[in-house]
């Protein structure tokens, strides 16, 4: 989670040579700022600084993004126009858990809508066993399968070719790319040479094909034994009796959906920006839509691959974004904030919690919006059982699955949110789901990016079942409704939200008119422990804390919180007494074990530090913890066939981390100078920065620490996400060095937000005194 610092002025001054030179080297960096009541004066500004500009003004909030040289961001922060300035971070690529290429098809058969209505009222509750299971196929038997519905896909770009996607033939209405052509050759939103990922996202909403597959094909045969009925035999298809029907039907077939490409096509990240923008667009297109922006192609003729149609007006109803990011202000970052901002317009946003579980606390913006439908992933056995008979062979699924309930995915990420809401709100099938990619190939792929579109699915079932119904109705319909029954490993709020997707229950609670028209909201104190409070999670407090865990089931997770400071120097983690079922009752093929999950303070992030399978008593320890909650998850293997027991011991361990050379307080764009001189011959300069507002605090500030050595190099080792910021350089350069305590992102402080610092400086573990 590394970031350059925003306020490098007097760096760059000691690091570059002095004049004109040194300010044609001066950078450019891109950042989003948040105003009040406008960015109208801000963009002016912009335009008046050399090398600056305004790459996006946000059309339904008061922000912009803008590239500015690093040495103007002060000039842009001290306006008091200026609510916030972050970072413009590069968002990773959504990258699904597990992928299973299929082997080629024989051929496929795409029915029209008319004939998908046919084939789903012939055989409502077995031709694809996802869609029975969350009760779709009783809609698709009533002739509802979203008909008329407008879906958003913000994501790789949802590809437009029925010769080589036929899961999507009629499907894609167009799309719109915010990948500048300078860095992607592919410009169109519906071409097949973007990435997978948004075309698989989007077949999981709307697909509807039928392929064929040799009868005789481990896939068919594994279908047919984990999954029975979920093969259309061939007398009903017209097609040889030697191949067998494999459906590939979405959650709502009928859905139209709109690509909003973000992703480059060669697989890199996007920026945050991006992200936003999209998000903006896809609310515009809603509100024209709203104010009678009529509903036509601004690109007459358009429609091929290549040549997507682009609207200034769209109905959209439904977005989905299998997609995240970190924040520091969960429930308050500009994605988030634009969750809400979809509601208001009348889009249900639908969004994937995270593969980073198990441990808590692991949620990731936009998931983290008050308004937005977090998923986390489920994992049925059918769906399990036949990746597996693909992996290693027909028989082997039961074998490596053979606990037979639904659980919660281990890779899922958890909830509860720093402002103290469960934060994930419905759970659905994430693993070894179908899905047409960009490319045509068939997949079984897995990851909370494809329970999430399912959930997007199921709110397009509801959009057309209930017109009149709002999109918060619809969002707080189906995150009421989940079933906890269906999910047998054990799993809490924090896990699986309010249980299985069950779309005929939301139906069932709209039609009564009892929906709730509020959003979640959590106490949302300074101090996260507070907020957790409420939803029955106590932090640990004993620095020598036991606990018996008894028979956690395959798949169920104990979740601990651990309180670090600065004064933390390590803790321990302990599994004793370990229990496992006797060895003909443990799974035949990889043996039980408990799953044994770490991760550091930040918060709407994992950032691991164990991650293990033990099978007997073993220890773990982790050194110089960040600042705040540490989670520690301790899960029974989700692939074992019985209960596993142990006794837990976490033991924290203090040191004394000596007084600071400095300490100040520090507002966003200030930095504070300090100097201090390392004695000739040392081996090793030790620094920690810490402050008030850390991981502990909801919301987080972040504090930089840039370092400048006797001859002007700079080392960036202390400008990351990390709280403490900790730089340990090795044989030193003797003489004065200068640390920029830097401001990079104050959400929240004492006074005139402003968070108080310490700095502390050893060198050769002795503690070095500032110089005046």
């Amino acid at each position: 989670m590394r970031k350059s610092p925003l306020f490098l002025s007097l760096i760059l001054l000691a690091a570059l040579a002095a004049g004109s030179a040194a300010q044609a080297a001066t950078p450019l960096r891109s950042y989003i700022v948040t105003c009040n009541p406008s960015c109208a004066g801000v963009a002016a500004a912009v335009a008046q600084i050399p090398g600056g500009k305004v790459d996006y003004m946000l059309q339904n909030i008061a922000a912009a993004v803008v590239t500015v040289p690093v040495t103007a961001v002060t000039q842009i922060e001290s306006r008091t126009d200026v609510v916030d300035v972050s970072k413009d971070t590069v968002l990773a690529p959504p990258t699904p858990e597990r992928t299973q290429a299929l082997s080629a098809a024989a051929g496929v058969q795409t029915p029209t809508p008319a004939q998908l209505k046919a084939l789903a009222g012939g055989t409502p509750a077995d031709y694809s066993f996802n869609n029975d299971l969350i009760g779709a196929s009783s809609f698709h038997a009533q002739g509802k399968i979203g008909t008329g519905v407008v879906v958003g896909i913000i994501d790789t770009g949802t590809a437009n070719n029925p010769a080589v996607v036929p899961a999507l033939a009629g499907s894609v209405l167009g799309g719109e790319s915010f990948v500048p052509a300078s860095e992607d050759p592919v410009l169109s939103a519906t071409s097949t040479h973007n990435g997978e990922h948004g075309t698989w996202t989007g077949t999981v909403v709307a697909g509807h094909v039928i392929f064929l597959f040799s009868a005789n094909s481990t896939l068919v045969q594994s279908l047919q034994a984990n999954a029975p009925g979920s093969v259309i035999p061939c007398s009903l298809l017209g097609c040889p009796s030697t191949l067998a029907g494999v459906p590939l039907v979405g959650v709502a077939p009928g859905a139209s959906l709109y690509a909003f490409k973000i992703f480059n096509s060669a697989g890199g990240g996007a920026l945050r920006s991006r992200i936003v923008a999209a998000m903006d667009r896809a609310i515009t297109l809603r509100r024209n839509f709203n104010n009678g922006v009529p509903v036509a192609p601004v690109n007459p003729g358009c429609g091929a691959e290549d040549n997507p149609c682009v609207y200034n007006s769209l109905p959209i109803q439904v977005v989905n974004m299998s997609l995240g990011g970190a924040t520091l202000f969960a429930g308050q970052d500009v994605e988030d904030v634009l969750s809400q901002q979809m509601l208001q317009v009348g889009i249900t946003l639908a969004t994937s919690s995270g593969n980073s579980g198990p441990a808590a606390m692991t949620t990731s913006t936009p998931a983290t919006g008050r308004g937005a439908l977090s998923s986390a992933a489920s994992a049925t056995a059918p769906h399990e059982r036949v990746l597996w008979d693909l992996t290693f062979g027909l028989g082997f699924g039961p074998l490596v699955r053979p606990f037979s309930p639904i659980q919660t995915a281990s890779f899922s990420s958890r909830g509860p949110s720093a402002d103290g809401r469960f934060d994930i709100d419905v759970s659905a099938n994430g693993f070894a789901t179908f899905a047409q990619g960009a490319s045509g190939n068939l997949s079984l792929v897995s990851g909370t990016s494809f329970s999430s579109p399912t959930v997007a699915g199921a709110a397009a079932l509801l959009r057309e079942s209930f017109p009149a119904a709002s999109a918060t109705k619809i969002r707080n319909a189906l995150a009421a409704t989940g079933n906890p029954g269906l999910i047998g490993d054990g799993s809490g709020r924090v896990d699986r939200g309010s249980g299985f997707l069950d779309i005929p229950a939301a139906a069932a609670k709209l039609a009564s008119g009892h929906v709730d028209t509020g959003l979640p909201s959590g106490l949302g104190t300074p101090i996260v422990a507070i907020n957790l409070l409420p939803l029955g999670i106590f932090p640990v407090i004993s620095d020598h804390f036991t606990k018996h865990i008894s028979n956690l089931l395959p798949g169920q997770t104990a979740q601990f919180y651990v309180p670090t400071a600065i004064d933390t120097a390590g803790l321990t983690v302990t599994l004793k007494n370990v229990t496992l079922a006797p060895v003909a009752q443990q799974n035949q093929v990889l043996g039980d074990s408990f799953f044994v999950n770490v991760v550091d303070a930040p918060t709407s992030a994992a950032a691991l530090l164990v991650s293990d399978f033990p099978v007997a008593d073993t220890s773990y320890q982790v050194n110089q913890p960040q600042s705040g909650l540490v989670r520690v998850a301790i899960a029974g293997a989700t692939n074992n066939a019985s209960t596993v027991s142990a006794d837990l011991v976490i033991d924290r361990h203090h040191v004394n981390p000596g007084p600071p050379i400095a300490v100040g307080a520090v507002k966003q764009g200030d930095e504070d100078l300090v100097q201090f001189q390392v004695p000739p011959g040392k081996a090793q300069l030790s620094l920690a920065l810490s402050w008030l507002h850390d991981w502990a605090a909801y919301p987080t500030n972040d504090l930089d620490l840039v370092l400048v050595d006797p001859n002007n190099n700079v080392n960036l080792d202390g400008a990351t996400l990390n709280s403490p910021e900790r730089v340990v350089i090795a044989n030193p350069t003797p003489g004065v060095w200068t640390a920029h305590v830097q401001g990079f992102q104050i959400n929240q402080g004492i006074i005139l937000q402003q968070d108080l610092w310490a700095l502390r400086v050893s060198a050769d573990g002795q503690p070095l005194p500032r110089l005046h």
